[in-house]
């Protein structure tokens, strides 16, 4: 299969039908959802922007007391990211699938630069995080152990490639999200692609992250995301408990040697600074890791007792 289409990238921008779809995930309709949408809209370029909410709220209210006027599937139960994903693959018609997450906004030229790599080829285009506060240590702390791998700075070979637009071939062909994942939904789906099907790395496209700007909110959200990891790994790995934390916590040297890559002038110099607060939140993911993967060895066995 051949992906990416022929047409020039001005043609695309002068048509009315858009060639990308960006689907805005929700959970509770939460306000910063208007930004993420608004985001969208001051792209400058032809969008199919869908939004999907669950767990309860009312999306299509609060957008439209903001004024933004785009369509909303509600679901009143909570989905997990896998399951909203496929509603919006499946309710969207542009040949191009992005994500967006309701706690991030995408930048300037964040479609436009999508769609120059999609229409040159590119089946699937990978994204850089920014910090939504960059001069806040807890928001700096929280942005460099959760997404250091996707510094803007790196080079293709340090970096990870996520927060990903799909061409809509490779769902026809391959299969869409595993809805049943409450975490790597996207890590499970890349793994069933073949290896020369790996996201461009392409960190013209930047996606800001709204982080953590308070101790204790770093804190909890950290020590929830490890619990999760915790869990999840449990499944895929033969690792203990223990070793799973230790090796979250070893991210710490990875962390030093990646913002030296990836960052630079001021940014880099309140990174250093920021580091201590660093090591305290991998800390209180390691933690959470633990207890997550303890919880799940105690769920499955409980589960093979009863059988």
């Amino acid at each position: 299969m051949v992906f990416g289409a022929k047409n020039p990238l001005a043609k695309c921008f002068m048509t009315a039908k858009p060639n990308l779809a960006v689907v805005v995930i929700g959970y509770r309709a939460p306000p910063s959802m208007i930004g993420s949408v608004r985001s969208l809209l001051d792209q400058g370029v032809a969008l199919e922007i869908l939004v999907v909410n669950s767990g309860g709220g009312d999306a299509k209210s609060l957008l439209s007391e903001a004024g933004l006027d785009v369509p909303v599937i509600e679901i009143s139960h909570r989905l997990f990211v896998g399951a909203a994903r496929n509603i919006g693959i499946a309710a969207t018609k542009a040949p191009f699938v992005a994500f967006l997450a309701d706690d991030c906004l995408a930048c300037p030229d964040w479609a436009e630069a999508r769609l120059s790599q999609h229409l040159s080829g590119a089946p699937m285009v990978s994204s850089a995080i920014l910090n939504s506060h960059p001069q806040n240590p807890f928001a700096c702390a929280a942005y460099l152990a959760l997404f250091v791998r996707r510094l803007p700075g790196l080079p293709a070979e340090l970096a990870l490639r996520y927060g990903v637009s799909f061409d809509r071939r490779l769902f026809e062909k391959y299969g869409v999200f595993d809805e049943s994942m409450r975490v790597a939904e996207d890590t499970d789906f890349l793994k069933r692609l073949p290896p020369e099907l790996e996201p461009l790395w392409y960190p013209r496209v930047k996606t800001i992250h709204r982080n953590q700007t308070r101790l204790l909110g770093l804190l909890v959200d950290q020590y929830g995301r490890g619990y999760r990891t915790g869990a999840y790994y449990t499944g895929t790995t033969p690792s203990k408990p223990l070793r799973l934390a230790r090796n979250t916590f070893s991210d710490r040297r990875q962390v030093r040697r990646l913002v030296q890559i990836g960052l630079s002038g001021a940014e880099l110099a309140f990174a250093r600074r920021s580091m201590p607060l660093v090591l305290l939140a991998l800390l209180a993911k390691s933690l959470g890791v633990y207890r997550g993967a303890r919880a799940q060895l105690k769920m499955a066995g409980r589960a093979k007792n009863d059988l």
